[in-house]
């Protein structure tokens, strides 16, 4: 996935920081960062750690959307299309150092960024498009009744990011049932039949897909 300074180098980033006045926040492993319906103008740059983003459904239960990694955005779709409201809970999956951009400085710019600043508004369109296909295919994923599907439409997600026959997920146990939307135990339960059944196989973290 597209990230929003790629192609700009190390020193130009700190430019655009100093640029944008940037406001660097550190957090600590399950810190909230933001809650539903806060107020949002800018983009949030992963500088280090990760975040998670979690949706509540009508039954208390917790949906994993996606996590944040280093180097990744967040927010974009949100504080572009003029809401800004965060639509779910972020958290600071391990202690996190997040720097706030406004929007209104990336949009509009400066004669000090003219030679990077069309690179990133460019790396921006093309993310905000890529992560509404993402959303695209979380939601597909949840719309599958069968456990066994969400469980192959995942890992085969994760494999094809290496492209690895073994392949390492991101997610705990726990992490993954929300990120499908399911029951922790009944994850647990059909992961060992799918082994059994030599559909997959996994030691802890590590997964191969023995199947087409």
């Amino acid at each position: 996935m597209t990230k929003l300074f790629d192609g700009i180098e190390e020193k130009d980033k700190e430019t655009l920081f100093k640029c944008f006045n940037a406001v660097k926040k550190s957090f600590f492993k399950d810190e909230i960062i933001l809650e539903p319906e806060q107020k949002i103008d800018s983009i949030i740059y992963v500088s280090n750690g990760c975040i998670k983003i979690i949706k509540d459904d009508f039954n208390g239960n917790k949906i994993i959307i996606d996590t944040i990694k280093k180097g990744e955005t967040f927010a974009e779709s949100v504080v572009c299309s003029g809401i800004k409201k965060c639509p779910n809970f972020v958290y600071a999956q391990t202690d996190a150092t997040l720097y706030f951009i406004n929007i209104e400085k990336i949009l509009n710019p400066c004669t000090e960024a003219c030679l990077f600043h069309k690179k990133l508004l460019q790396n921006l369109v093309k993310s905000i498009s890529e992560k509404n296909l993402f959303l695209n295919q979380r939601i597909e994923l949840l719309t599958k009744k069968s456990l066994r599907e969400r469980i192959l439409i995942y890992l085969k997600k994760q494999k094809n990011k290496t492209n690895d026959k073994i392949f390492e997920i991101p997610h705990s146990r726990e992490e993954m049932a929300q990120y499908l939307g399911v029951n922790r135990s009944a994850l647990s339960r059909e992961l060992c039949i799918m082994k059994a059944q030599k559909l997959i196989d996994f030691h802890k973290n590590s997964f191969s897909i023995l199947t087409n």
